[in-house]
């Protein structure tokens, strides 16, 4: 989730929070009345509900949230107060710990317009690929997911049944 109210700006000092347990969407509506710029990125894990996988949205960081307080003086007591938040990091004599601008900036160019964290350049669902190291070497298959951690999921078919394998990026190779 992205709230900042221009997109080409980016504040140069950011802060950590930590949310509630399950009330980040709490948290950043509480804060969004306080004029913050916050920035939550997303991404797409797999949950499984009632037998089944299931896609889900959730924050990359659980219970985290970076805020920028560059719109003016920044009430800490507002803050660390505000219905689902349960403390900001670092707090000091100064205020709290700042996260550096670059490591959010990059977040912010990796995320597209709702939040959602894309990945890197490199492999992609729907690519074929060829598995190069391993017990499936030489095996060639799609890519179905790609996780936060990075392991590519696909689907192999082995003796005429589909089995799903989780492998990592030096196991793959683009298929030629």
């Amino acid at each position: 989730m992205i709230s900042l109210r221009s997109s080409q700006f980016i504040p140069s000092q950011w802060h950590l929070l930590l949310c509630k347990p399950n009330r980040n969407h709490i948290a950043v509506r509480n804060l969004e009345r306080l004029n913050l710029d916050l920035f939550m990125p997303l991404h797409v894990t797999e949950r499984r509900w009632r037998g089944r996988f299931r896609p889900e949205t959730r924050p990359v960081f659980a219970g985290y949230s970076f805020f920028s307080t560059c719109n003016g003086g920044a009430r800490w007591d507002r803050i660390r107060n505000t219905p689902g938040v349960a403390q900001i990091i670092g707090v000091g004599d100064n205020g709290p710990a700042r996260v550096p601008t670059d490591l959010v900036a990059g977040l912010m160019q990796r995320c597209d317009a709702t939040g959602l964290l894309q990945p890197e350049a490199g492999f992609a669902v729907g690519d074929e690929i060829r598995i190069a190291k391993g017990p499936f070497r030489d095996f060639i298959s799609k890519i179905e997911h790609i996780d936060a951690e990075k392991r590519i999921h696909v689907l192999l078919d082995m003796l005429g049944q589909k089995t799903r394998v989780a492998l990592t990026p030096d196991q793959v190779a683009p298929r030629l």
